[in-house]
């Protein structure tokens, strides 16, 4: 018996030690992850993330893109100087901006986030890391510059609706992304998580693509409609893009019996688009 308690032990203090890592950034500890995960997600609250200061709302949200960003640098790449030119459109409260500037200090970022809250979160996280040559634009992209109409809820599913307006939706500001991009010579990072929005976003700044060196998609789709995607993956793949497709999200746990789930969207993608 005492062995077996002396193992039970030995187990909690090894998970409460500082997690060992191979990367630049830590990952969260196992006692603030468990801690993180029984937090309500209402309101707002503070963490200090490998010296940063993180205002969030949601701690599930915190801890996936997290890890995805600072713990896997997913959106890591090589720039050809070191003030590159970063487009994130779809900002949400601006973790993909930290991780930017860590990665490089002298940065030039323009960040897009149209829903209210996750605005007003990424505006604080900005200004209480002191980040500089950071423009935190309160609109989505989009085909054409005016409003558009947006399902807002503060979450990272937020997103353009074609839908008539329900209850929690709105008219937001938005810009044309092909007129953005052509204020530029050169992208070195374009970043798009638009919920949706790429299906229209992509095929209307076609032309513009030549200036972007990298491109980040998060692709939304349905089993039912895979036009879409072989639409974008043809556009990227004609401007001059190598193409990297890593699955974002198990919607269907068994798909040939399943055959399409009952979420928004069933098909959920990483697509890494880059120059040679």
């Amino acid at each position: 018996m005492s062995n077996f308690l002396a193992n039970i032990i030995k187990g909690i203090v090894g998970r409460l030690k500082p997690p060992t890592h191979q990367g630049r950034f830590k990952s969260i500890g196992w006692l603030q992850e468990k801690i993180l995960k029984h937090e309500d997600d209402q309101q707002e609250k503070s963490k200090t993330l490998n010296g940063m200061p993180v205002y969030y709302q949601r701690p599930y949200e915190l801890l996936h893109t997290y890890d995805e960003l600072f713990v896997g640098e997913m959106y890591r790449f090589q720039a050809v100087t070191d003030q590159p030119v970063i487009l994130d459109c779809g900002a949400n409260i601006g973790l993909s901006v930290l991780y930017f500037k860590q990665l490089y200090p002298h940065a030039n970022i323009w960040a897009f986030e149209p829903d209210e809250n996750n605005f007003r979160l990424l505006e604080k996280n900005i200004a209480v890391n002191h980040l500089s040559h950071v423009q935190a634009v309160p609109k989505a992209v989009w085909v054409e510059d005016g409003y558009v109409s947006f399902l807002a809820n503060g979450t990272e599913a937020s997103r353009i609706t074609d839908e008539s307006l329900a209850a929690n939706g709105q008219q937001v500001p938005c810009v044309r992304l092909a007129g953005v991009l052509r204020n530029f010579d050169q992208v070195d990072f374009l970043k798009m998580d638009i919920e949706g929005g790429e299906h229209k976003v992509i095929p209307d700044c076609a032309d513009e693509l030549h200036r972007v060196r990298n491109l980040f998609l998060e692709y939304h789709g349905r089993t039912s409609d895979n036009i879409q995607l072989t639409n974008l993956l043809s556009i990227v793949q004609q401007q001059g893009f190598m193409v990297y497709i890593r699955n974002a999200a198990d919607s269907l746990v068994h798909p040939f019996t399943e055959k399409q789930g009952t979420a928004q969207y069933d098909v959920q993608l990483n697509i890494f688009c880059y120059k040679k």
